[in-house]
């Protein structure tokens, strides 16, 4: 006897919904066609002997996050310091289409995470945007093309924010870190993953890159003229190029001393790249 082609209506949504849940998370090969990443020229920005965790360009100045020295630091380009904010454990530092420097703070360890972990606005000094009750720890962050900001929680998962500051949409994903928008599809590293993975998120479909095992504890990313990502990997010291739609990556540099963000120097090949060690370099793909 042939089994019924009827499904009770209850074991008919379980199986949509299954298969929803497959078909919206897919995975692209640890490697697909070569990439290219022919050595780059790099000099040292700025040390210190303090944790840097993120940073910002605004104008021919570029703005620090001090995590560990708990405050903000603005430089000129030549190195010169220009001043600083008092801000407990800062992560990312991200302008708005206003013009305007926002900054996560509350971007520390789970034995701090009771404290307060938001979003400030720089106007010109620190103003709370989004409230220190709505994050655990505020890390990476990133504007999409209508305004919305992105802010990834490692220990509660991604949020997007509108254009107020109110919370529109919270994405599951375990353990985000960086954040970059390309339009408004979406990609952010996972920090602790076997397969060192970045995850595309477009609409409410996600895409897995996988570098590859071992963990190396992906922290940060950017995205460069060329299109490509560029990725930090904490513990195994490397700056990884990737391409974000295939998948195909290679090492740009290794032998870093935990490398936290890299961000690019508008309107140049010129990246900048921050160090929990302390060191701010200069890196020119």
């Amino acid at each position: 006897m042939r089994p019924s082609s009827h499904v009770p209506g209850v074991e008919r949504m379980r199986i949509l919904a299954l298969l929803c849940l497959v078909l919206s998370t897919t995975a692209i090969p640890a490697q697909a066609a070569p990439i290219r990443c022919p050595a780059p020229t790099v000099s040292t920005f700025h040390t210190a002997g303090t944790w840097y965790e993120n940073l910002e360009f605004d104008g021919n100045t570029i703005w620090l996050s001090n995590l560990t020295g708990n405050q903000i630091e603005q430089y000129r380009l030549d190195g010169t310091f220009l001043q600083k904010h008092d801000l407990r454990a800062p992560g990312a530092i991200r302008k708005g289409k206003d013009g305007v420097l926002h900054v996560n703070f509350g971007n520390d360890s789970p034995e701090t995470r009771p404290q307060p972990s938001g979003v400030v606005r720089l106007t010109p000094k620190p103003v709370v945007w989004v409230g220190g009750d709505t994050l655990s720890s505020a890390n990476g962050a990133e504007f999409d093309a209508r305004g919305h900001l992105y802010v990834s929680d490692p220990f509660t998962g991604l949020y997007e924010f509108d254009r107020r500051g109110t919370l529109f949409r919270r994405i599951d994903l375990a353990y985000p870190n960086g954040v970059v928008t390309v339009g408004n599809t979406v990609f952010t590293n996972l920090v602790i993953d076997p397969q060192s993975a970045i995850v595309r998120i477009t609409g409410n479909r996600q895409t897995r890159i996988e570098l590859g095992a071992p963990d190396k504890n992906l922290d940060d990313l950017a995205v460069g003229p060329d299109g490509k990502l560029y990725v930090t990997a904490y513990t195994s010291g490397e700056l990884i190029k990737v391409d974000p739609w295939t998948g195909a990556h290679c090492v740009l540099l290794n032998g870093l001393k935990n490398p936290t963000a890299a961000r690019f120097l508008p309107g140049t090949r010129t990246m900048f790249v921050t160090h929990a060690s302390g060191t701010v370099l200069k890196v020119r793909p």
